[in-house]
């Protein structure tokens, strides 16, 4: 019996010691060994969290207005071009009509960037935002909230409240001595209980502090000649619908020409082609003047589409955008009189429409609706755009 508690004192002491040793192998494997296993960053995170993680650094800089320290937090992210990853998320939420996406816009300016299209999103916040509220992400309104809030108890509204008393005791002490004087009676019992309130007039003033912030400016297209007086009866211009910070092709040149041996309206001398051509030229540019290689809508007024692709793009020979745009190629779609309406795939649209050779009612001095003496050319140019 004695050999038997023996045995099973000395196994339960090697197992103690066994469990002993474990535990500190496994500490100092981990501790010491091994101690940045499961260590993470943010340059670590995924393409999504990231930028999340650029929203939430545009938030806090929306209220904190602290620029440094939003540099700092978003060197983390070790991408060698902060400022383009800002813009392109900016125009990325905008493009979603994303609430966040002004935030992103403002510290894209911050930045150094001179996108007008960001400048515009971004000095059109909360022009939308009754429509897009959102509960976690604060925007330049709350910004302005708090500066109008700052402005109530201001140290010249604090300075006029004491003086205002005791210019109104003297004109008490003055009226008391000659009662039946015009002063006595514009000092009658009614005016004191307005004397009260006078001195609270700078906190109704405050309040239309609060003005909504300027709309987007108005974006217009630059039509030769005037439209739609100078343009043939058939021709039509159809604005593309949307919202402030969203993006969409915006038909920013319009150019009609026409030419006949008795014609006093040939309004494109130099331009390609000439005055026997019979085309349709379309551009298509993003916001700084570059090419943006896409299709082109093309419906003829039988209802049949006809797009333009890619393959169908010419080098221009002869530069006709009076913007010296970089862009150098484009379309060059010929007309047979069957009527055009253009406009561009992929976003929100301007379009024109029924650009033909003939119509049924010109203008005065402008070719016959007789297609066999009508050559005309049209020149469009459709510009990337956020509103």
């Amino acid at each position: 019996m004695t050999e038997t508690r023996f045995t099973w004192r000395w196994l339960v002491v090697i197992a103690l010691v066994g469990i002993a040793m474990g535990l500190t192998i496994g500490l100092l494997a981990g501790w010491i060994v091994f101690p940045n296993i499961g260590g993470a960053n943010v340059a670590g995170l995924s393409t999504t969290a990231q930028s999340d993680y650029i929203v939430l650094v545009a938030n806090t800089y929306a209220y904190d207005q602290d620029l440094p320290r939003a540099k700092q937090r978003l060197n983390l992210l070790q991408d060698n071009d902060l400022r383009a990853r800002v813009e392109r998320l900016a125009k990325s939420l905008a493009a979603r009509k994303d609430a966040s996406a002004a935030n992103v816009a403002d510290l894209a300016i911050a930045l150094g960037s001179e996108d007008s299209s960001l400048q515009v999103m971004a000095a059109g916040v909360g022009s939308d935002s009754t429509s897009n509220t959102s509960d976690t992400e604060p925007t330049k309104i709350a910004r302005a909230d708090s500066e109008t809030r700052v402005e109530e108890p201001t140290p010249e509204e604090q300075a006029a409240e004491p003086t205002a008393a005791p210019t109104k005791k003297r004109n008490k002490k003055a009226t008391a001595t000659p009662e039946p004087t015009v002063e006595t009676k514009a000092t009658d019992a009614p005016t004191e209980p307005t004397a009260v309130p006078a001195t609270k007039a700078p906190k109704p003033t405050a309040e239309p502090t609060a003005v909504p912030p300027p709309a987007a400016a108005p974006v217009t297209t630059e039509f030769i000649p005037g439209f739609p007086a100078g343009w043939w009866n058939a021709v039509k211009f159809i604005p593309a619908q949307v919202s402030p910070g969203q993006q969409y092709y915006h038909l920013k040149y319009a150019r009609y020409c026409d030419w006949a041996p008795n014609d006093n309206f040939e309004t494109c001398p130099g331009f390609p082609a000439g005055g026997m051509g019979h085309s349709i030229y379309i551009m298509v540019v993003d916001e700084n003047g570059n090419c943006i290689t896409t299709d082109v809508n093309d419906i003829l007024n039988d209802g049949s589409k006809h797009p333009l692709t890619p393959d169908m793009l010419k080098k221009i020979e002869f530069p006709w955008n009076p913007y010296g745009y970089a862009c150098n190629q484009d379309y060059e779609k010929e007309m047979y009189g069957e009527g055009n309406d253009i406009s561009v795939p992929g976003l929100p649209s301007d379009t024109i429409t029924q650009l033909q050779l003939c119509a049924t009612n010109p203008p005065p001095g402008y070719n016959p609706p007789n297609c066999g003496h009508a050559h005309v050319r049209y020149f469009l140019i459709f510009q990337r755009t956020t509103r």
